[in-house]
């Protein structure tokens, strides 16, 4: 039997760091749609990051349960990390589906406007619109005008605040000595 009151959202990515904009928006989130609990799901190999160099999935991981552990909403799965090899959005998906017998109504995959740009090009990308809730996230200067009408109907466009906070940013920020404190839980700099 289909659990018909449980609400799952899902963020997935590399996490390399996890930051306040992580957390500030998955709050948001959480609250705006009435989910019960969001599933922070760390990446093995995103595929369309193989080309980066990123932080040992096991450093990844940690930074993420110290910068949520008190928050009693927030999960972090090993999943993907688990699977090993490329981590692909279906098989996440259908995962925690399964697991927690869902139907698409109240599973919520959630992702940044800038993901969406490809998202025809991600593993099965019909599939996943099939069994679960699309939701994105504003992100700044992302330009979605040329998206695929049909996909557009598909996904739930959140009106999320816009959080100009990246871990690209971060991680620049790390290698030229720079502060960033005001960008990451002061656990996790204390962790890196």
């Amino acid at each position: 039997m289909e659990n018909q009151k449980l609400k799952i959202g899902l963020l997935g990515g590399s996490f390399d760091p996890i930051h306040l904009g992580h957390i500030r928006l998955a709050t948001w989130t959480r609250k705006k749609l009435s989910l019960d609990k969001i599933i922070f799901v760390p990446a093995a190999i995103p595929p369309h990051k193989q080309h980066l160099a990123l932080t040992d999935p096991h450093h990844r991981l940690q930074m993420l349960k110290i910068a949520l552990k008190n928050e009693t909403s927030f999960e972090v799965s090993n999943v993907e990390l688990e699977r090993q090899g490329i981590s692909y959005t279906i098989d996440t998906v259908l995962f925690f589906k399964n697991k927690y017998n869902l139907q698409k109504k109240n599973l919520y995959l959630l992702i940044g406007a800038d993901n969406l740009v490809y998202f025809q090009n991600w593993k099965e990308p019909q599939k996943i619109c099939d069994n679960c809730q699309v939701c994105v996230y504003r992100r700044p200067g992302i330009d979605l005008s040329s998206l695929v009408a049909e996909l557009q109907k598909q996904v739930v466009f959140l009106k999320t605040p816009l959080i100009p906070i990246s871990s690209s940013l971060i991680r620049f920020k790390i290698k030229s000595e720079q502060m960033f404190n005001d960008l990451v839980p002061q656990e996790v700099i204390d962790y890196i």
